[in-house]
C-alpha cells in the first residue's frame, strides 16, 4: 500500500543518515587519533627542548664568570704592558 511505501521510504531515509551519522563520527574519531599522536610528538620535542635547555644552563657561563674573566684579562694585560715597558 501507499502507506507501507511511505514507512519504506522513510525507513531508508532515517537508515542513510545514520549511516552518514556513523561515518562522520568514525572520521572524526580518525582525526582525534592523529590530533592526539601530534600532541604526544609535540610534547616530547618540547621535553627534549626543555632538556637541553637545562643542560646550556649548567654549562654555560655567568654573567658573574665573565666578569671574572673580563677582570683577569685586564689585569693580565696591564702586567705585560709593565713587563715590556720596564
Amino acid at each position: 500500500t501507499d502507506m507501507d511505501q511511505r514507512l519504506t521510504t522513510e525507513q531508508k531515509r532515517q537508515g542513510d543518515l545514520l549511516h552518514q551519522l556513523i561515518n562522520t563520527v568514525a572520521a572524526t574519531n580518525v582525526m582525534i587519533s592523529e590530533t592526539n599522536e601530534r600532541i604526544d610528538a609535540m610534547e616530547t620535542k618540547v621535553d627534549i627542548v626543555i632538556d637541553d635547555v637545562k643542560e646550556i644552563k649548567n654549562s654555560m657561563a655567568t654573567k658573574y664568570d665573565l666578569e671574572y674573566y673580563d677582570r683577569m684579562i685586564s689585569e693580565h694585560s696591564r702586567e705585560i704592558h709593565k713587563l715590556k715597558n720596564s
